[in-house]
């Protein structure tokens, strides 16, 4: 196991032919389990009521299990700058960042 650990899964502790992912709700395990279903991958569900909702995939199915995985978080995360001005702004900001920093190396060089 990681000290730092970041995403939602990790190797089974015990069985290493086995990634373990971990939901806060189990909805999100549900709609992974969904997910992996539609791609033709087996999966176990943990019958728990309380959180951590675990969900077990065979390794040989990590690549497109982590996938899955990604697509279901990404449906339900919120934009990175939630406000639309906000984020427009600071497009705009670095865009002209950029442009003034493309004609200074053209006017001095």
């Amino acid at each position: 196991m990681a000290i730092l650990n970041i995403t939602n899964f990790d190797d089974h502790p015990e069985d290493p032919n086995w990634i373990v992912f971990r939901f806060a709700s189990a909805a999100l395990a549900k709609e992974f389990a969904a997910e992996l279903e539609k791609g033709g991958i087996a999966c176990e569900q943990a019958e728990s009521t309380e959180p951590p909702h675990l969900v077990g995939v065979k390794q040989r199915h990590r690549e497109l299990a982590v996938r899955a995985n990604y697509l279901v978080l990404g449906r339900h995360r919120s934009p990175f700058i939630a406000d639309g001005l906000f984020r427009w702004t600071v497009l705009i900001i670095v865009g002209l960042l950029v442009a003034l920093a493309l004609i200074g190396r053209m006017v001095a060089g």
